[in-house]
């Protein structure tokens, strides 16, 4: 893993084995381009690989007071730094042989 830049805003845009890009950002999120991008553009999708937290929810209608069932997924933000980049390391070895 080789570190590509720094921006303004303080993500680190890392080039991972393969030649894929990752990024941390300081709102907590880290993202990984998908194989077939392997070459850094300035226009390319990334997709978040933080971890989930799946909640059902349940509430009841308003006008025939049936029960709603739903999944709620949210991302969990990593809010320091260092587990950010750990996080994207542990990627890069598990992913980007």
């Amino acid at each position: 893993m080789k570190l590509l830049k720094v921006t303004k805003g303080g993500a680190l845009h890392f080039q991972l084995s393969d030649g894929r890009t990752g990024a941390t950002y300081p709102s907590g999120y880290v993202r990984v381009s998908p194989k077939h991008y392997k070459n850094y553009t300035p226009i390319h999708k990334m997709y978040q690989i933080n971890p989930v937290d799946t909640k059902v929810k349940v509430r009841k209608s308003q006008y025939d007071g049936s029960t709603l069932c739903y999944t709620v997924v949210e991302r969990l933000l990593i809010p320091k730094h260092a587990d950010r980049v750990r996080l994207l390391l542990k990627f890069n070895e598990k992913n980007c042989k």
